[in-house]
């Protein structure tokens, strides 16, 4: 098929103009690339992309607890700083960094409800791809590369586009890049948009300093590049300029500078990563889901990919004038081997380069000449198996799939029999009780960590969770009136087990519900029940 010279692939360095590149300095920019857009080339691939990175749409252990909390924001017309769910430090300094994104979740159920929800997560994730392309397309990389890389990206997003505010980080972070690209390779981006899009970040979720130490990375390598080809200081103290003015955007915020000393203490504080999954290392996250199961390896491997072919194709053409796009990449893989968390970071900083790298080794070995691509012609197929997954994924559905058991037979137990009280639960169901049980039950601790608890709390919780020395005293320390953990919980379940003094009232395949022996429902009749775990979803 013919193409016109607006859908073809131009490498970005041909004849004389790939010879200077050469034999300039290192990072020092390149001839400007021709832009070869996905969204105008393929737009069904991209579409197909999108929905890849949006077939997460399981629950999450903080779902619940973000709705209920944006729900109560919206009902007071003003931010809770005091605690109302827990008994461990009640009225407890609450600092909720994630309040407006929390707000917008509430809103979005409120008005759609699941598939409202499901809806709101896939316009989030749409930005995000559709920005991962405009990144790609500043490269000049051809079509085909950049679909490739596309679609790896996707994968590498599965894991971190859930119901959270932390969607929200991702959305703004590529469109940071796509910003940071335009200003890269032309110099023409309105990078005073990164202003008022971070003080809107910092009040949507705490991630926001992922994009400051981007911004700051980005402008002091930007510099080193300028000052090594001889441009001078002009295009850095204005890149200086805008980060010192986006930091200072970000204390627009309820609870001003003690917004960055949470993230400081999040960041440094690693008493509770053995208790998250998701704050493991990535080599760790691997061999648990190695032995998990290797049909999730694939989500891994993707992001593994990304980072080691930039690398590999950095190292083969290195001279490609987006040293400091190569930089922030580096700085993103580095924070997702330190913890797995960070994969979807990766798989956002990194597409633009690698596209680009690859562009050019492909442009070394065919001389430097333009190779016409033709325009895919199997675009309604495409378009075909979007819609197809679109209806069997369950977008429309009303119902999400839980991600993890929750105890929801052992809850159904206690309204039967009337019991309530003060409920010591495992770390990643507190937001759920809090959603179910609340305000009638109080709950020790949950995944807000140190928003809303002291240190002291969460290290107890943890001296109990893993029958640690003193997690016998946990459970005397404090007034808990029923103890709630997993049946695979085997630390915990052996402490609970040597403990005469509590009494086991229910069981299931997910729960495990004790009570103190002296209490009233030690008394019940028939004691232990065993029920049967219910097959339920969200809500």
């Amino acid at each position: 098929m013919k193409t016109s010279g607006e859908e073809r692939a131009v490498p970005p360095n041909t004849g004389a103009e790939a010879g200077a590149a050469r034999r300039g300095r290192f990072g020092e920019p390149a001839p400007r690339p021709v832009r070869n857009s996905l969204l105008r080339y393929s737009p069904a691939v991209v579409l197909l992309a999108i929905l890849i990175a949006d077939s997460n749409r399981h629950t999450d252990p903080d779902l619940w607890g973000h709705l209920r909390f944006g729900q109560l924001f919206v009902a007071q017309r003003h931010l809770v700083i005091r605690d109302p769910y827990s008994y461990s430090v009640p009225g407890h300094l609450w600092q909720d960094y994630s309040w407006l994104g929390a707000v917008v979740m509430a809103l979005v159920y409120h008005v759609g409800g699941v598939v409202g929800l499901k809806l709101w997560k896939f316009i989030c994730v749409a930005l995000t791809v559709v920005f991962i392309a405009d990144t790609e397309a500043e490269t000049g990389a051809r079509p085909s590369l950049q679909l490739v890389v596309l679609i790896l990206a996707a994968i590498g997003l599965i894991l971190q586009t859930q119901f959270r505010p932390q969607t929200f980080t991702l959305v703004l972070l590529a469109g940071l890049v796509a910003l940071l690209a335009r200003d890269n390779y032309r110099r023409r981006a309105p990078m005073w948009l990164a202003v008022p899009m971070m003080a809107v970040w910092a009040n949507l979720h705490a991630g926001f300093f992922i994009g400051i130490v981007t911004l700051a990375l980005y402008s002091g390598v930007a510099t080193l590049c300028d000052l090594a080809a001889n441009h001078g200081w002009r295009h850095g103290l204005r890149l200086a300029a805008i980060t010192l003015a986006a930091a200072i955007a970000t204390l627009a915020n309820p609870f001003g500078v003690g917004l960055w000393e949470a993230v400081a203490r999040t960041l440094f504080d690693s008493s509770a990563r053995v208790a998250i999954q998701e704050w493991q290392p990535m080599l760790f996250a691997m061999a648990q889901q190695w032995h998990a199961g290797i049909s999730g390896m694939p989500l891994y491997l993707a992001v593994v990919a990304l980072a080691v072919g930039l690398a590999a194709a950095f190292a083969i053409a290195p001279r490609g004038g987006d040293l400091p796009l190569v930089a922030i990449a580096a700085m993103m893989t580095v924070g997702a081997w330190m913890s797995v968390r960070n994969m979807a970071l990766v798989a956002i900083t990194v597409s633009g380069p690698l596209a680009r790298h690859l562009e050019l080794i492909r442009s070394r070995h065919h001389g430097g000449a333009p190779s016409p691509l033709a325009r895919s012609g199997s675009q309604w197929v495409m378009l075909a198996l979007c819609a197809f997954l679109i209806v069997e994924s369950g977008l429309f559905s009303n119902r999400l799939v839980l991600d993890q058991p929750y105890p929801a037979g052992a809850l159904g137990f206690m309204r039967s029999h009337g019991l309530h009280g003060n409920v010591l639960c495992e770390w990643d169901w507190g937001e759920y009780l809090i959603w179910h049980a609340t305000p009638e039950d109080k709950i020790f601790v949950d995944g807000r960590y140190d928003t809303a608890y002291p240190p002291e709390v969460i290290h107890d919780y943890l001296l109990f969770r893993f029958n640690l020395p003193g997690g016998a005293h946990v459970l005397d320390a404090y007034p808990h009136d029923f103890v709630l953990i997993p049946t695979a919980a085997a630390p915990a379940r052996r402490l609970m087990e040597r403990r005469h003094d509590w009494e086991l009232l229910y069981r299931d395949d997910d729960a495990l519900l004790y009570a103190r022996a002296s209490a009233p429902a030690a008394r019940l009749p028939g004691l232990p029940v065993t029920g049967a775990a219910p097959a339920g979803g969200f809500p």
